[in-house]
């Protein structure tokens, strides 16, 4: 195994993040702890543009594995997405702050779709059905899929605790 290959599958390294116009003091919060709020997280907001530039945000669930972040949407932020594909997905509750930078692509390969299909079945006890790029619920609903692969991750630990504001870099291959 290589060196680069040892170094792409190690935990990206927090640095303090700049907010407020300033470094925060630190310390930096480990990656293990963001990604422990990213995975239990019941729900996130999806923040997409319109192609004419207008924010959408909307509430969605969604699974946080091996680094990215898989959702369906058979809202029109799927059809934004089509156009440009740079999204943002954050935590819904909680005074703990985790907010994802990056680019979504479409999930096609049914065996990939099962591992959103299975861990939502899991997470939110609901049954998903999988075809070829996309889930559907035993309510007839069909949607597309998507991984979000983040570029840039915040966070901090409580809303008045910006002082531990990290910024983890991505992207990195597993």
């Amino acid at each position: 195994m290589t060196a680069e290959l040892l170094e792409n599958t190690q935990d990206p390294a927090g640095t303090s993040a700049f907010i407020f116009n300033q470094t925060a003091p630190g310390p930096a919060k480990p990656w293990s702890w963001a990604e422990n709020l990213l995975a239990s997280a019941h729900t996130y907001w999806l923040v997409t543009t319109s192609p004419d530039g207008v924010p959408h945000s909307r509430p969605l669930w969604g699974v946080w594995d091996q680094d990215t972040f898989l959702f369906s949407s058979q809202n029109r932020c799927g059809r934004f997405l089509e156009v440009n594909p740079r999204a943002s997905v954050n935590l819904q509750v909680g005074e703990d702050v985790v907010m994802i930078e990056g680019s979504c692509s479409r999930v096609i390969a049914v065996d990939e779709i099962n591992v959103l299909a299975e861990a939502v079945g899991v997470k939110y006890d609901w049954k998903l059905s999988v075809t070829e790029g996309r889930v559907h619920t035993q309510f007839g609903q069909s949607a597309p899929v998507f991984r979000l692969t983040p570029q840039r991750v915040y966070g901090w630990a409580g809303i008045a605790e910006w002082e531990s504001a990290t910024r983890w870099d991505f992207p990195r291959a597993r």
